[in-house]
This record gives C-alpha cells, sequence and structure tokens, in this order.
C-alpha cells in the first residue's frame, strides 16, 4: 500500500498535477486578498439558513392544506361509515413522496381553485346576474328536465364565457330539478390568477437561487455568481444579485404567504361550520365532543 502511494506521488509530480496540499496553497493565496472574507463567509452562511428555515415553514402550512382540505366537498364513504364534510387532496402518509416543487404545484391548484369559487359566489349573488338570470329564464321558459315552468332557475354548464354568458353556456331548472343537479366543477379560465400565485412563483426562484448559486467572494458587495450559467436564475428580476436584497425579498414573501394561508384557513373553517351546522344541526366542535364521550363511554 505504501508503495502505491509513493508511485502516486512521483506520477502526480512527473505530470505536474496539484496534489491538495498545493491546491490548499493556491487558495490561501487567492482568498487572502478578499476584504473581510470571514465577515462575508458568516452572512452568506447565516442568509442560506434563514432561506432553509423559512422554506420549512411554508413548507409545513402546505402539507396541513393539502392535507385538509382541496378535495371533494361532502364525502360519504358507505364502507368505513363516515361522512367528510371537507377533505384534503392527499393523505399525511402520501407526503412522503412529495418534493418542494410538487407541493407548490398543489397548493397553486387549490389557492386557484378557492379563489373560482369566490369569484363565482360573489358573482352569483350581484345584480348583473340577477339580470342574466331572469333574461335566461324568459330565453327558456320552463325547466329543461321536467318542462315544468315554476319556480325556476339559471345554472353554468360551462365557465368559458364567465361573465359574459350567452344561452349556450347555462341552463334552466326547477327548483327540485337543480336540488338533484351535480355542479360542473368551477374552473375560471378568464379570470386573473390570486396574487398568491405570483408570490409562489418568486418564493420558489429565490429558494432555487439561494441553493444553487454559488457567491461572487471578489465583488465589492455581497452578489451572487455572474457567471452566464446562471443567469436563468435572475429571469425573474435581475435585482437578485444582490445577496441582501434578494433575502429581504425571500423572507417578506414568505410572510405574505403564511398570511394568506392563514386567511385561507379561516375560510375554510367557515365553510366547514356552515355545512355543520346546515346539515347537521350543531357546530363542527360539538359534533367532535359528542363523538369522544361516545368513544369514551
Amino acid at each position: 500500500m505504501t508503495e502505491d502511494l509513493k508511485e502516486f506521488d512521483k506520477l502526480i509530480k512527473e505530470k505536474k498535477i496539484s496534489d491538495v496540499d498545493k491546491m490548499l496553497e493556491e487558495s490561501k493565496k487567492l482568498t487572502k486578498d478578499i476584504p473581510a472574507l470571514r465577515e462575508r463567509h458568516e452572512k452568506v452562511v447565516v442568509a442560506r439558513g434563514n432561506v432553509i428555515e423559512a422554506s420549512i415553514k411554508v413548507e409545513m402550512s402546505f402539507d396541513e392544506l393539502i392535507t385538509k382540505t382541496g378535495g371533494e366537498d361532502l364525502v360519504l364513504n358507505p364502507e368505513k361509515k363516515e361522512f367528510h364534510l371537507i377533505t384534503g387532496v392527499k393523505k399525511e402518509n402520501e407526503l412522503g413522496g412529495l418534493g418542494f416543487n410538487r407541493k407548490v404545484n398543489i397548493i397553486r391548484k387549490i389557492m386557484k381553485k378557492v379563489d373560482d369559487e369566490l369569484i363565482y359566489t360573489e358573482y352569483l349573488q350581484s345584480k348583473e346576474w340577477e339580470k342574466k338570470n331572469k333574461d335566461f329564464i324568459d330565453h327558456f321558459k320552463k325547466c329543461n328536465k321536467c318542462s315544468n315552468t315554476e319556480q325556476l332557475n339559471s345554472y353554468h354548464i360551462s365557465y368559458e364565457n364567465f361573465g359574459n354568458e350567452n344561452i349556450k353556456d347555462v341552463e334552466v331548472l326547477c327548483w327540485y330539478c337543480g336540488l338533484g343537479r351535480k355542479q360542473k366543477p368551477i374552473d375560471l379560465t378568464n379570470q386573473h390568477e390570486p396574487p398568491l400565485l405570483k408570490d409562489l412563483e418568486k418564493f420558489v426562484a429565490l429558494r432555487d437561487l439561494f441553493a444553487h448559486v454559488p457567491v461572487s467572494w471578489f465583488a465589492k458587495e455581497l452578489e451572487f455568481d455572474e457567471n452566464p450559467r446562471y443567469n436563468h436564475f435572475f429571469k425573474l428580476d435581475q435585482k437578485w444579485r444582490s445577496i441582501p436584497l434578494a433575502l429581504n425579498e425571500f423572507m417578506n414573501l414568505q410572510k405574505e404567504i403564511l398570511d394568506l394561508i392563514t386567511d385561507y384557513i379561516k375560510s375554510v373553517v367557515l365553510k366547514r361550520e356552515l355545512f355543520s351546522n346546515i346539515l347537521l344541526g350543531k357546530s363542527y366542535n360539538e359534533i367532535l365532543e359528542e363523538a369522544k364521550k361516545k368513544d369514551n363511554s
């Protein structure tokens, strides 16, 4: 073994290959001219650490949303004899196979769904829809299924022209046929994306930036490397080359995202309470307390 090492050392010297000691010497020569290197290095380490911690907090809030909401409402499972007011997109045991970016995509779909539902609900309560509903009833004159002419109402069968509907986008049903109607999932493709989706795009881009782009240690200010191979990390904002500026924007985005998710959770809780009181005649917490008493008895 010793002879092999001697031969290897001899080969390095003959080929003029820098060994580890020489590499260290060369790096020391390079770094000795960098002003306040230790201080700058500590700042970078702290910045990357803050990004990791902030990402973990956001991902934990994502997990909560993905497992608690975003699925179908009012789901009955006859086999397990369970009734769920609100369901999640994924179960907790399925989270392990999801990476951060996949979770972000799921959250984007959940938030778009929530935003569309809010816009749709507000629209149905507007004076504009009240007039359109009357016009559609006057046009069709009877229920599309049973031909009843009393207590008619208009329902969307397409959201393609949402806000500018024509007779091809709706059907008119009586109150009874309307009760048994399964509503098409609301997808308002002609509406602007909610603000959170743009924040998520920036958040993910900055997270990737801190994870993959090296620092330009010789720059006067604390900046990321200007090598062209990293240009795609700055396509959303060239100002992110400044590490302090990029970190500040990342932390602000994290706060905005967590605040918006908190507001969303409140709306989900309210929706659950409405379902519980209307369908079961009691609040969700009252039902849970009764279930605990039964389990303990």
